[in-house]
């Protein structure tokens, strides 16, 4: 089952003033504008050559691949 990351947030400089924000991946992913909510100017975000969706994507596979392993797993319980 893959994971949905777009509502989880990171923390950025304002390259401006040094404030931080919070926005979420999705805004990252999407190449938003946000307002600085220290200076109030506009920060483009971008997704330098695609690195959140590539690291998106490897990190469902690893968690696919887990679930597999984990569904082969065999306990042997001794009472």
């Amino acid at each position: 089952m893959p994971i949905n990351l777009d509502r989880e947030r990171i923390y950025i400089h304002c390259p401006r003033c040094n404030f931080w924000a919070r926005p979420f991946l999705r805004q990252v992913r999407q190449r938003e504008t946000i307002v600085c909510g220290g200076c109030k100017s506009n920060i483009q975000l971008d997704d330098h050559l695609g690195s959140f969706r590539k690291a998106h994507r490897q990190v469902n596979k690893a968690l696919e691949e887990l679930e597999e392993q984990l569904g082969n797993l065999t306990i042997n319980i001794k009472l």
